[in-house]
């Protein structure tokens, strides 16, 4: 029995200790009212942007990255807030990046027709990305 209390004592120790020897810091979520504002985020913390969509209108984002090499893409996805079977409804596309040093880059996304050359997009989202040192 005293056992059983010198290793759950143990094993209470060392997961209090996990949060400070490996940090997992909150994702910060960006949406289309963030337009124009400043993400700031530590080195290899995630950014979520999450933008408005419907593929059935034919419109796209399209996105740049001017500044400084601060944020790898991890992954782009699709979600849809219809049942399923559902077509032709607006969803959310989802980009998640992660810091990558310390520095300044800015996001800017397009919305458009990419096959309407001389048109105006639809929709322009964009945001400063500040990526400092933990401290």
């Amino acid at each position: 029995m005293k056992r059983w209390f010198v290793v759950l004592g143990l094993a209470s120790l060392l997961n209090g200790c996990a949060p400070s020897l490996f940090p997992v810091e909150m994702p910060v979520t960006a949406s289309l009212s963030d337009s124009g504002g400043t993400a700031s985020l530590i080195p290899y913390q995630p950014l979520v942007v999450r933008l408005p969509t419907n593929p059935s209108t034919g419109y796209v984002w399209s996105y740049t990255v001017t500044g400084d090499d601060v944020l790898r893409l991890d992954t782009v996805t699709g979600e849809a807030p219809a049942p399923d079977g559902m077509v032709g409804v607006p969803g959310l596309e989802v980009w998640s990046f992660r810091a990558q040093g310390t520095g300044r880059a800015v996001l800017t996304y397009i919305y458009a027709r990419p096959w309407e050359k001389n048109t105006l997009p639809a929709k322009i989202f964009t945001l400063t990305v500040v990526v400092s040192p933990a401290r």
